[in-house]
């Protein structure tokens, strides 16, 4: 089983994601592993949206097995400042996603129903890409919700130890739901570990 979500080289093999625009060059080269090319919402305020397009749509044809992110919105305090930009860069990253068929890894925090909502929109209109929640935290409901728009989910060791982890992810299908480990390899063991447990057996 593959780390669907990190920003380190793992030799599970998996997606290595960018935060910054400097990552791009380092995870394109990561043995093993799926680039995703994009800039997190921390770091909106870095980006010219402009030049983001376009390089995207460079890298992307040059990297053909790539995917897209980590984007996605953080409307908590800390970031929130930063909201309309993190939007327009969001649109950018989905838009790119779907010109050229790659799946997106999504970052959500405190803002799941707008994107939910902005997701919607895409199917909508037919411009909808795949896309890969990480580190989903919200209820049953909305993951139904997300569900019915294709979404796949990723999950590490701080969500699967969660008290409502059972209540979150077992009703979640088979095929849907993911280990990742995030800023900590070292957690790959026992994340699959407690997925599998979850699942029952599906590690």
């Amino acid at each position: 089983m593959k780390d669907y979500h990190t920003h380190h080289p793992s030799p599970n093999g998996g997606y290595i994601c960018a935060v910054t625009r400097a990552d791009w060059e380092r995870i394109a080269t990561a043995e093993g592993m799926i680039p995703c090319f994009g800039i997190h919402p921390w770091h909106a305020h870095e980006a010219d949206p402009a030049e983001l397009a376009f390089e995207l749509d460079d890298w992307l044809t040059r990297h053909p097995q790539a995917g897209v992110g980590e984007t996605g919105l953080d409307a908590s305090p800390r970031h929130a400042a930063t909201l309309e930009t993190q939007r327009l860069l969001l649109q950018i990253h989905l838009g790119a996603a779907f010109r050229h068929e790659r799946i997106v890894q999504l970052h959500g925090v405190q803002a799941w129903s707008e994107i939910l909502k902005i997701l919607r929109e895409r199917h909508r209109c037919g411009t909808l890409p795949r896309v890969l929640l990480h580190a989903w935290n919200g209820s049953h409901e909305m993951a139904r919700e997300f569900l019915q728009l294709g979404a796949f989910f990723s999950v590490g060791l701080r969500e699967l130890s969660h008290p409502k982890a059972a209540e979150r992810y077992a009703r979640i299908p088979e095929g849907r739901l993911f280990p990742e480990t995030d800023d900590q390899p070292a957690h790959w063991a026992r994340t699959v570990a407690l997925l599998g447990l979850l699942r029952g057996g599906l590690a």
